[in-house]
């Protein structure tokens, strides 16, 4: 009894500390008044009024219900739409280090107000986390895997421009797990798993990383099939890549070509030698796609956690060609000068290029697959691989939430694969991916309804980083200074 009497009153107390003075309306920093509120998983909330404290979001009411106390700064929401600060789940911080400078800028003016760095030498990566924490209101949240951990020969090995030393090469057991080790010790947060593994170290590395809690995300090696990559322990996939050759009805013997090749081709280049590869299977998988085996794989995508971050604008750049848009040109002027004009060169070079039938299918397969993730239970991610192939940091998740909703996903699941998924992605759900008390304050106020037409995530009128405001004009004078440097 006295146990029971010390618990209700411990729970009286609890309760009673809700309404205490910190808690109060009166100690909020900001006020969003009268604004539509979208998130994925309540929907459309009309007409509320969002206070902030410092960086987390205090309350959310009916606008009629509450008056904001006369000392909160309030910003008119009127027939505007508050959604959560978007992620690109997949950019690169360190493959054109010359625009390495520009992207925090980029990614905020955007809306995007964390990302995840999916592959790049830890001496380039590592300082722009450390910036971002140290001043979390003027950057984004960042993410990072560290080096591509990849077999041999490794794909980017510094070669060319094309294939900058991204990669660390594992060839045995007891490397990858030294290199898990080390990455771990330096603050990762997330492995990146690449093509030239051998399946004997790929399965050490997820034993290695489940051990350190570290997600590992990847290329399905090349001498494996979707299903067990994604039985091993594989937490997402990148581009989808790999994907098409598991779901033929002959994806066995298909995958016994590629193991030959891989021995055979040892001496050759490991960029060169996963082109030839790709090249040999990838049009031949999708020409000869099996339902059966084709559903078996995503029900066992979906059953083991695997989610897929498709990057459509990778998969379909060849087709897609944003590049070949003087609007989209346009946005190079926001590049370091060295960039813009190397962009605006090759950009140009490459939208005169034909555009080969094998691109037409691959870019055509994407889209399908993308559209028949959500019945299977699959979850995804949005994310870019910008700067790669011309893609504007921040500009290009715009154009990848244009891409998912045009290949079948609702508006609603577009925001999801920005908000909520990569949240959860990084065990983040009690922080980030809604608008709710007690969760961060990153938020984007767009001018139109993006359920209505997903373009409207483009329509900026403030972004809120870290509880901290930055308006229209804010947000063109980066864009100026960005232009003028």
């Amino acid at each position: 009894m006295q146990r029971m009497t010390l618990a209700l009153l411990c729970l009286l107390g609890s309760l009673l500390a809700c309404n205490t003075p910190d808690n109060a309306l009166e100690q909020a920093t900001l006020a969003i008044t009268s604004v539509h509120v979208i998130d994925a998983e309540r929907g459309l909330q009309e007409n509320r009024t969002v206070f902030l404290r410092d960086d987390k979001i205090l309350a959310v009411h009916p606008a009629g219900e509450v008056a904001v106390p006369d000392q909160v700064p309030s910003v008119d929401g009127s027939g505007k739409y508050l959604i959560p600060g978007l992620w690109d789940a997949h950019v690169h911080l360190a493959f054109e280090p010359d625009i390495s400078p520009a992207m925090f800028r980029l990614f905020l003016v955007n809306g995007i107000t964390s990302i995840r760095d999916t592959g790049g030498k830890l001496d380039l990566v590592k300082p722009w986390k450390d910036a971002a924490a140290a001043a979390p209101e003027s950057a984004p949240r960042v993410m990072i895997a560290g080096p591509l951990i990849d077999g041999r020969p490794r794909v980017y090995d510094g070669s060319s421009p094309g294939r900058p030393e991204l990669a660390v090469e594992a060839g045995t057991v007891e490397e990858v797990r030294a290199i898990v080790a080390e990455l771990d010790a330096a603050g990762v947060d997330l492995l990146k798993a690449y093509e030239m593994l051998s399946p004997p170290v790929y399965r050490a590395l997820l034993e290695e990383a489940e051990k350190r809690g570290l997600p590992v995300t990847g290329h399905v090696p090349l001498s494996m099939d979707v299903v067990s990559a994604s039985s091993a322990g594989l937490r997402s996939i990148e581009h989808m890549r790999n994907l098409e050759m598991s779901c033929t009805d002959n994806w066995e013997q298909l995958l016994e070509v590629r193991r030959v090749n891989l021995r055979e081709g040892r001496g050759e280049a490991g960029g060169d030698l996963r082109s030839r590869l790709h090249q040999m299977h990838r049009t031949y998988a999708i020409e000869h796609a099996d339902s059966l085996t084709r559903a078996g794989v995503l029900a066992a995508l979906a059953e083991n956690g695997t989610w897929l971050v498709p990057t459509l604008t990778i998969v379909m750049a060849r087709v897609n060609r944003v590049y070949a848009r003087e609007s989209w040109r346009e946005q190079y002027q926001y590049l370091p000068d060295s960039a813009a004009a190397r962009w605006t060169r090759n950009s140009l070079v490459a939208a005169d290029l034909p555009i080969d039938t094998s691109s037409r299918i691959f870019a055509a397969w994407g889209q399908d697959m993308v559209s028949r993730l959500p019945a299977a239970g699959v979850g995804i991610m949005a994310g870019t691989d910008c700067p790669i192939a011309f893609l504007t940091p921040g500009f290009s998740l715009h154009e990848e939430l244009r891409l998912l909703v045009e290949s079948g996903l609702t508006p609603i699941q577009a925001l999801e694969a920005a908000t909520v998924r990569p949240a959860e992605y990084f065990n983040l759900q009690d922080s980030l991916g809604t608008i709710e008390s007690g969760k961060l304050a990153d938020l984007v106020l767009l001018r139109a309804n993006p359920l209505e037409d997903i373009t409207n995530t483009q329509t900026i009128e403030s972004v809120i980083r870290a509880g901290k405001l930055y308006d229209r004009s804010a947000l063109d004078a980066w864009l100026s200074e960005l232009a003028a440097e």
